[in-house]
């Protein structure tokens, strides 16, 4: 009896300690928080925490930088056509309906890869999601632990005390991966334009709330000896357009056997009918371009790895700042921001901060890119990833401390 007592303990006391140094991640999406918005005052607390931890200073976005194809690249380590949302809105080639934002949680089908939150649930683990991109939709037929369907009304305050009420578990029950996400640095940027100082109480907002967060994380990894890590990251930059130099839709040719999809950066064209005229397409947007936007190429979308997919359209026509692609275009359009324009352009360059016990101290990246944060995460929670994801961690590996 005595020995069997002994073993008990002794097993009891073993998986105790595994649960407790069991890590936690806290992976925060910032929407439209652009590459150097961090050196900014308003983000004065942040880079102090960046300090504390690693920085990329410029992380490189999927194309197109637009939030739902940039979200679910940053969750499945895959390109927008390889989970398969390539815009915020979309068709493809053999669907008579379209997607829109949000579209996967009553139809799941229009997604495809392996999210983090569904790697934690089916590897055993807990996933505790707040308003990331498509993080309510059963994939696999799993949904997270913890989520929350998209209500753009919920505080900031409110998000952040639910994830540290979640985070406060005890260590049997605290999740693996939590998800937060703000959109008010986005939204003010569209509106006001990249440097307005609407957008600037809106990156000063969300400064606030991330400092809460962290100090909360802190004084738990002290108090309760967890091992909670925090990754702050943003799914694209911003840009500045001009009002007056819009491209009007209502101006381009939408002959028959084409939907016409507009994606404020760019124009796709699908193919509805397969005799419509392509050629005679290409030659009318041609004529009319007059060096405001040009017809993408094959070869630059492959190398954008936009293609062989049936979101990508038959046809797609791109500008650059300080222009957009707006119906109705005009002197009294409301947007002053944007983004969606390819990686190339600096402006969409988006960042990343990674601090806690997970991540080296002190340290600063160049540029990494979005797809290195999937394996990073997945290793840093100790998960198996998929076979077909796009990067191995790339150069945000540098980021994890050695065990």
């Amino acid at each position: 009896m005595p020995r069997l007592l002994i073993t008990s303990l002794c097993l009891a006391a073993a998986l105790w300690s595994a649960a407790s140094a069991a890590r936690t991640l806290v992976l925060v999406s910032i929407d439209g928080f652009r590459w150097d918005y961090l050196d900014w005052p308003q983000a004065r607390q942040m880079k102090a925490i960046a300090e504390q931890g690693t920085r990329v200073t410029k992380l490189r976005t999927v194309y197109p930088s637009k939030t739902f194809p940039g979200h679910l690249s940053l969750a499945t380590g895959l390109h927008p056509t390889g989970h398969g949302i390539v815009d915020n809105y979309f068709c493809r080639d053999y669907r008579p309906d379209c997607y829109s934002m949000g579209s996967g949680r009553k139809d799941p089908s229009w997604l495809e890869g392996t999210p983090l939150w569904t790697l934690v649930e089916q590897q055993g683990g807990r996933a505790s999601t707040f308003f990331w991109p498509e993080s309510d939709a059963a994939i696999d037929d799993t949904l997270p632990t913890d989520y929350r369907a998209y209500d753009g009304r919920v505080p900031h305050e409110a998000r952040v005390d639910q994830a540290i009420e979640w985070l406060a578990l005890p260590d049997a029950e605290r999740p693996e991966l939590v998800t937060l996400y703000f959109s008010a640095v986005d939204s003010a940027g569209h509106t006001f334009g990249p440097e307005a100082p609407e957008t600037l109480a809106a990156i000063t907002e969300v400064d606030k709330q991330v400092a809460r967060l962290w100090k909360a994380i802190q004084r738990l990894n002290v108090r309760t000896g967890a091992e909670i890590s925090l990754l702050l990251v943003s799914d694209h930059g911003m840009a500045e357009v001009d009002p007056d130099v819009f491209i009007d839709t209502n101006t381009l040719p939408r002959p028959r056997g084409f939907k016409r999809v507009n994606g404020s950066t760019r124009v796709t064209y699908y193919q509805r009918d397969p005799d419509a005229d392509i050629d005679k397409l290409a030659d009318s947007l041609t004529e009319m371009s007059d060096g405001r936007f040009w017809i993408v190429s094959d070869e630059t979308l492959q190398s954008r790895h936009f293609f062989d997919h049936p979101a990508v359209g038959a046809l797609v026509i791109e500008t650059s700042p300080p222009r957009m692609f707006r119906r109705g275009g005009g002197k009294y359009a409301d947007l002053r921001g944007m983004h969606g324009y390819p990686a190339s352009i600096e402006d969409m360059a988006a960042f990343l901060v990674a601090v806690g016990p997970g991540f080296q101290s002190g340290k600063v990246i160049p540029e990494a890119h979005q797809l290195d944060l999937y394996p990073v995460a997945a290793e840093l929670l100790n998960l198996k990833t998929p076979a077909n994801i796009a990067s191995d961690g790339g150069a945000l590996r540098a980021a994890l401390r050695k065990p």
